[in-house]
């Protein structure tokens, strides 16, 4: 038996992120800062903080503008709504 081959996810994938942080990542552009971004979905500023720290890291951006066009495919386009299903603090985990 030889080795064996193992098969690793890209590490610069969107599909890495959770809908939360996707959905945490589009509040944030639309509200234009973190800090609105925490009020409108009644999170905590930390928390938010948390959320986009957890989806750089997943997908392997060093910043936050990394992380936007990494996840471009997945966030609404400009203007439109942002399912409240993705960052329900109340939806499970």
């Amino acid at each position: 038996m030889g080795p064996q081959r193992v098969t690793r996810r890209p590490r610069c994938s969107a599909e890495r992120a959770t809908d939360r942080e996707v959905g945490v990542v589009a509040a944030v552009l639309a509200a234009g800062s973190e800090e609105a971004a925490a009020h409108r979905l009644g999170l905590s500023h930390s928390t938010v903080k948390h959320h986009l720290a957890s989806a750089r890291s997943k997908v392997g951006a060093t910043t936050t503008a990394q992380l936007v066009w990494i996840l471009g495919p997945r966030l609404p386009a400009p203007g439109d709504a942002i399912p409240t299903e993705a960052v329900d603090v109340a939806a499970p985990r």
